[in-house]
């Protein structure tokens, strides 16, 4: 009951001139899930509620949607109907606009939808079709292009990606290739081509969250051609500062 309440001034309190509408919109998208509406309210789900750009997104819509994929017997899309959905998208299971379709529904597993995620993205994305996601490629995209929303992209990828066995904050090595090539590649094919060399010769296992994180930093801030302005007294995980060893190592 206080969730019910309360949860509609919480939303709209933090964005000036809101309308308390688009807080109770949300919550009705999300059978009043308030980690949920806020999640949207958030990721520019809100934008497509209540607003002269269209009208807001059918829940009714998305569930039937959701309901074409989902297992028989579960309340949730698996395998299967996750190919069946990249069937009817017309894209690879591989294409990265697959991970960026992920990331708006913030799924926790590959391959698994929840109806609550599905509901989060197809509300931030403004959809409630297959038909219309399709459409809306290059706008998803383009999200990317944005400093902020690609490192929040790029840390979610860590938790999406993640296998059972290998711990909370590690993800393995063979599948942080599979999604750095995903990532950063496109973004820095040199420095990339370098870092995946020195892993594979160093042997390294598994990653952690923190190499993970400040590797985006590391690329970012540091000059890949000589690695003069590396800091060697700074906080960096301790396989970046190999990396920069070996760097230096094979440029002498």
């Amino acid at each position: 009951m206080w969730a019910a309440s309360c949860a509609p001034t919480l939303i709209v309190q933090p964005v000036c001139h809101r309308s308390e509408k688009i807080g109770l919109e949300l919550l009705t998208v999300f059978g009043w899930s308030l980690e949920a509406a806020v999640d949207a309210f958030f990721t520019g789900g809100a934008g497509q509620l209540g607003s002269s750009a269209g009208p807001a997104v059918d829940e009714a819509k998305v569930a039937e949607v959701f309901t074409k994929y989902k297992e028989p017997d579960r309340d949730e899309i698996q395998v299967s109907g996750t190919e069946r959905f990249c069937t009817d998208l017309g894209v690879d299971p591989s294409d990265p606009i697959m991970l960026i379709i992920c990331w708006q529904m913030r799924a926790k597993t590959m391959c698994v939808f929840t109806l609550e995620e599905w509901t989060r993205g197809f509300v931030a994305m403004g959809v409630e079709s297959v038909a219309a996601l399709s459409g809306e490629f290059v706008k998803l995209r383009a999200l990317l292009e944005d400093a902020d929303n690609f490192r929040e992209y790029y840390s979610w990828c860590f938790d999406f990606s993640k296998e059972p066995g290998h711990g909370v904050r590690t993800l393995a090595i063979e599948v942080a290739q599979q999604m750095w090539q995903l990532t950063l590649s496109p973004r820095h094919a040199g420095p990339m081509e370098r870092w995946l060399e020195f892993v594979q010769a160093k042997g390294i296992k598994v990653v952690t969250k923190d190499v993970w994180d400040m590797l985006l930093t590391f690329l970012n801030d540091v000059s890949q051609e000589d690695m003069a302005d590396f800091d060697d007294e700074g906080a960096w995980p301790v396989l970046i500062d190999d990396y920069v060893e070996w760097f230096r190592a094979q440029a002498s």
